[in-house]
């Protein structure tokens, strides 16, 4: 049984305090939804030294007494490292990525704002838009919990189209989303992004979106995280 967790930290104080000890292994405990993979996708191309314990959603994993000591929230994903625990995905690839000082999150303020400000654009904007249409076409059906809403995909379609070709005009002139640099930000949208091939949503009008994202599904990294899902995927 995993021990309750005695407190939570502060983030910054978490940070500082695992910055202090022996670097040790990163346990994620997830499932093959794209939460769980944008923090699979960032700790592959980090380069750490990582293994993925996988949740039975279907079988309520989640709602054991186990993993709410981990989270009290029962969701998946949760980062257990140095005897402590971390939810929420963006928050897991941001501490990971700061105690490892990788460059792919900038210590120089300025550079992290804008890594930071395209995370939580895919996650606000397109990948919300992506995750309800694959939400109504792929998670409904196989759960049983009814027949997909065709006029919720139509809107969702509309939006992450519409925010799409923002991205779309800006990756025009540069390869990468923040600071003209492979960053957290890339593997991070890629999870929200790569939901596009299962619903059919054609990236065709949005053709630098299209290669920046072969270019992210080509990495040797993703692969890697890949892999290491795929025995659980139904």
């Amino acid at each position: 049984m995993i021990a309750p967790v005695r407190h939570w930290l502060d983030y910054n104080d978490f940070i500082q305090a695992n910055n202090s000890r022996e670097p040790t292994m990163y346990r994620l405990h997830g499932f093959f939804t794209q939460n769980s993979l944008k923090t699979l996708y960032v700790l592959e191309e980090l380069g750490v030294d990582w293994e993925f314990n996988f949740i039975d959603l279907a079988r309520g994993a989640n709602r054991s007494e186990e993993f709410r000591a981990m989270n009290p929230s029962g969701k998946v994903p949760v980062l257990e490292h140095d005897g402590e625990f971390l939810f929420e995905s963006g928050a897991i690839c941001r501490y990971v990525a700061t105690v490892e000082h990788s460059p792919l999150f900038p210590a120089d303020k300025l550079q992290r704002a804008r890594v930071d400000q395209w995370m939580t654009f895919f996650t606000c904007h397109p990948g919300r838009w992506l995750t309800e249409i694959y939400f109504e076409q792929i998670i409904k059906p196989v759960a049983g919990m009814g027949e997909t809403n065709v006029a919720a995909c139509e809107k969702a379609a509309k939006f992450a189209h519409q925010q799409l070709k923002m991205v779309d005009r800006w990756l025009e002139t540069r390869d990468w989303l923040a600071n003209d640099a492979f960053s957290i930000a890339e593997p991070f949208a890629l999870a929200y992004m790569e939901q596009a091939h299962a619903v059919g949503f054609s990236l065709d009008e949005h053709t630098n979106v299209r290669a920046w994202l072969q270019r992210l599904e080509d990495r040797d990294s993703t692969e890697g995280a890949r892999a290491r899902v795929r025995p659980y995927q139904v």
